[in-house]
């Protein structure tokens, strides 16, 4: 893998693991990066859907982040020559709380689905594929809520990433092959089962990245990730911090169970502070 793909790619993991005081119940984040440019669209406890796109005539780069459907869409044009290096990223994350029965086995999962089309000229005697490069970058996890896993620093690399009931990831690269034109079908599933507690929180985020250099050779990339990234739950007995998210209620302020072990904790804090001040009361 060239340092050039290997920069892009740091640069598109770097994006989820950002540091900030920040908390999220919930977000959405399209995420658009070429040669070094970031146009970043994300959305903390807001909006449920979002989008941004960039062309310049020689590239186009196109991301959809959207909680009520539970999809990531994405799209890479890039033509050469160019060293340049494109990336079209998208991001959800969502806590969700059940009320079904607790030991039931819920299944987790993220599909990805796609087109990759690619061709370059053999110029000057190098190899079909020439520097050409082309990767795609998908991560998916699940965590109690408890662990306060949010959107800079649940996925790998994060510092919440070993404590996921679920994590996967995929790096798949596809630039070895020494075809002028180069065409691929892509899908894939990453998830899991977990056994479910009754009135626990869980929070589930879902990216994946397409990455992209056209080479040095006359020729084109393109990765079309449009028709979708989607994200199910075989279970849906579930409320939702957004109210949008797979078309799950708004959850309701009732504090979980840790919760309420620090709120009566409080609430005997505050009682004895009171009976000290009484007694303080008496005896002056």
């Amino acid at each position: 893998m060239s340092r050039i793909v290997t920069r892009a790619l740091l640069i598109a993991t770097a994006a989820l693991t950002i540091n900030t005081a920040a908390n999220a119940a919930y977000f959405v984040r399209p995420y658009l990066s070429y040669d070094g440019e970031i146009v970043d669209g994300l959305i903390l406890n807001g909006d449920t859907s979002s989008s941004q796109s960039f062309s310049n005539g020689f590239v186009s780069l196109q991301s959809e982040a959207n909680l009520s459907d539970g999809t990531v869409k994405a799209y890479l044009d890039m033509s050469g020559p160019s060293t340049s290096f494109g990336i079209a990223a998208g991001v959800i994350g969502e806590r969700i709380r059940y009320f079904g029965e607790t030991g039931t086995d819920v299944e987790f999962n993220f599909n990805i689905d796609g087109t990759i089309s690619a061709y370059q000229d053999l110029l000057g005697g190098t190899e079909p594929a020439g520097d050409r490069q082309i990767l795609i970058n998908a991560f998916f996890a699940v965590y109690d809520s408890a662990v306060g896993a949010t959107w800079d620093n649940w996925s790998v690399g994060g510092s919440k990433s070993e404590f996921a009931l679920i994590s996967q990831n995929v790096l798949l690269p596809f630039s070895s092959s020494d075809e002028y034109f180069y065409e691929n079908v892509f899908n894939d599933e990453l998830g899991g089962i977990l056994n479910l507690v009754n009135g626990n929180s869980y929070d589930v985020f879902a990216s994946y990245n397409l990455i992209a250099i056209a080479g040095s050779d006359p020729g084109y990339v393109t990765m079309d990730f449009l028709s979708t990234g989607r994200l199910g739950i075989s279970d849906n007995q579930f409320t939702s911090q957004s109210g949008a998210f797979l078309g799950f209620a708004q959850t309701s302020a009732v504090p979980e169970p840790a919760s309420w072990a620090m709120l009566i904790a409080g609430f005997g804090l505050i009682g004895g502070a009171a009976r000290q001040r009484r007694r303080r009361t008496a005896i002056a």
